[in-house]
């Protein structure tokens, strides 16, 4: 089964996070929208309190959390008769360092499709509220030659959530731009608040397709769906991008083309992995949800089932007159703090009664709201654990696919040398068995890789040994070991190339052009350096040691990386600096889990 499997019944959902600059300000404009959408529900309500609130078809609650004016919670529940139930969820918060946010969510209970609710075009054309560093726009935007380097860096931006469309367009056909944008806003209608639709016009995609390459350009008269993070540096990468292309936009009608464009939007947005801002709030919100709900049995009175009995011998007037006067304002000050209506021997000890009673009931609720705390632990986990292996999913459907590029590939180079050998009369030679040194030993363990380095005078390990045995329980199949074998090969055959005068290039461009006898390495599993808010935030943590003939200091940032498999959050990496051309060493500073980064927990 495939991840998009997994996720199908939730592609048809309508699943966005909206951020805002402005968090202070959030709530102070996303407040009005939200009561005048209640209002058309039918739910004229306050929304600075939490309350509970249901009609005849439908239940509304509202949660503030005491003593925080910056975060509201809104659920609502409609029963829509033959088409299900719909969920509505709005979590707003302006309480963030980078901004306010706003987390809406639309559901069927049927897996209809969830059109675009009116309630986020209020939000978005009332507030500036964006995706990444693009703002919504209800129509497309039309992007100039100007526009491009904007246009990479917006869609290179891993914080986004949703997909960038972009439509390309030239000079050749006779088909107006303008009026191809219009019948793009038109298919992109279902979108809006999902995705961001640019059109591109013929100059700009033309400079758009020479900075990016073929692989990554948006075609003309065709849209192409950009994920979050792209690698301009991976061709491979483009396989996440689809594209729409010329043919399926022509054959299609308008409505239909909306719906495949907003069910397209609506899985992206679906099986995203979760915000983790919004995760945290919203787990938060569902914890003092828990603790309310206890809370209202442990304070509700139990109705008590024995009649206040009378005391024959006298009334509670009799026994008041009997009482002495200064003690009349304390006996009715017990009556009614006990809720007594007399006080005699019977009713002081069937309230005592009740008390001893309510004891065990106190404890069972303890029992309850811890039970309760532990069962909401355990969803966490759960929905933690499933995400991340959902993304395992992912990733090894991914490297499953690009080894079988690579056995495509390697199979396609074999026919085209033994039909080269055929013709230089060479029949035998593709039937013999492979002589032993062309086949590569591979280390079985990663401490026999360590050794294997310590036998290569051009790469040398300076990291902690530590972290690299750690990798032996999470390798269970051995791609991550395999992986960094072949990363030790390519560096090696690297400083011999140099060595020999046959190539004088970065590490980067060699293992993009290969000279030919020498060992590669899949150029899209190399990262030459890391983005600038990674070393930012947490560049501290990739500095390591080098001999103080490299540097002084003993020690170096490596930016450059092997990746070496996708194991969830774990996946491996290498760290690895060049000395060439100052000294013909490569050097390894860091072998292990994956380190901190915007995506890691």
């Amino acid at each position: 089964m495939t991840a998009a499997a997994i996720e199908t019944d939730r592609s048809r959902d309508y699943v966005t996070i909206m951020r805002c600059a402005e968090g202070e300000d959030l709530l102070d404009g996303a407040i009005p929208q939200l009561a005048a959408w209640l209002r058309e529900k039918d739910f004229d309500v306050d929304l600075s309190e939490s309350g509970d609130y249901e009609d005849v078809r439908a239940s509304l609650t509202v949660r503030r959390i005491d003593n925080d004016s910056t975060t509201v919670r809104i659920e609502l529940q409609e029963d829509g008769g033959n088409t299900g139930r719909w969920s509505t969820e709005v979590i707003a918060d302006g309480s963030t360092d980078e901004g306010g946010w706003i987390s809406l969510s639309v559901r069927n209970s049927q897996a209809r499709f969830v059109k675009v609710p009116r309630l986020a075009r209020y939000l978005m054309q009332a507030l500036p509220l964006r995706d990444g560093q693009l703002e919504f726009a209800s129509g497309h935007q039309l992007f100039g030659s100007a526009s491009v380097d904007r246009l990479v860096s917006i869609l290179e931006d891993d914080r986004r959530h949703g997909l960038v469309f972009v439509a390309g367009t030239n000079n050749a056909a006779d088909i107006p731009v303008d009026a191809f944008a219009r019948k793009v806003d038109q298919w992109a209608r279902e979108v809006y608040g999902l995705a961001q639709v640019i059109v591109l016009d013929p100059h700009s995609t033309e400079v758009f397709r020479q900075r990016v390459g073929d692989q990554l350009a948006a075609p003309v008269w065709a849209i192409r769906s950009y994920q979050p993070g792209v690698n301009w540096d991976d061709a491979l990468d483009a396989r996440r991008h689809r594209i729409l292309g010329t043919r399926s936009l022509g054959s299609k009608g308008d409505r239909a083309i909306q719906y495949l464009l907003g069910e397209i939007a609506r899985q992206q947005a679906s099986t995203r992995p979760p915000d983790a801002t919004v995760q945290r709030m919203r787990r938060r919100y569902d914890r003092l949800e828990n603790r309310r709900l206890v809370k209202s049995l442990e304070t509700s009175q139990p109705e008590d089932a024995t009649e206040p009995s009378v005391h024959e011998a006298s009334s509670p007037e009799e026994a008041a007159a009997t009482a002495p006067p200064q003690h009349d304002e304390a006996i009715t000050l017990v009556r009614r703090v006990l809720g007594l209506k007399e006080i005699t021997e019977r009713t002081l000890t069937e309230f005592v009664s009740r008390i001893r009673r309510s004891d065990p009931e106190r404890a069972g609720v303890r029992s309850l709201e811890n039970r309760v705390d532990l069962l909401q632990t355990r969803v966490e986990q759960l929905e933690d654990q499933n995400q991340q292996l959902l993304d395992e999913l992912q990733d090894s459907q991914l490297e499953t696919e690009l080894a079988r590029i690579d056995v495509d590939e390697i199979r396609d180079r074999a026919r085209w040398l033994e039909s080269r050998l055929n013709e230089s009369g060479d029949y035998e030679s593709q039937y013999l068995d492979v002589p032993p040194e062309f086949r590569v030993s591979r280390p079985q363990s990663f401490d026999e890789l360590l050794d294997r380095i310590d036998q290569i005078d051009s790469v040398c390990f300076t990291g902690e040994t530590s972290e690299v045995v750690r990798l032996n329980q999470l390798d269970t199949n051995d791609s991550a070991l395999r992986t960094a074998w072949d990363a030790v090969l390519a560096m090696a055959d690297y400083a011999r190339a140099r060595a020999e005068s046959k190539w004088d290039g970065s590490l980067d461009q060699y293992l993009h052009n290969t000279p030919s006898g020498f060992q590669t390495f899949p150029p899209g599993k190399f990262g030459e350096t890391e983005t600038g808010r990674t070393m930012k935030q947490f560049g501290d943590e990739r500095v390591f040691p080098v001999p103080t003939d490299v540097d002084p200091r003993g020690q170096v940032e490596m930016k450059a990386h092997f990746k070496l498999a996708r194991i969830g959050m774990a996946s491996p990496r290498m760290h690895i600096f060049d000395g060439h051309p100052a000294i013909s060493t490569l050097f390894i500073g860091y072998l292990g889990y994956h380190l901190t980064n915007t995506h890691t927990n």
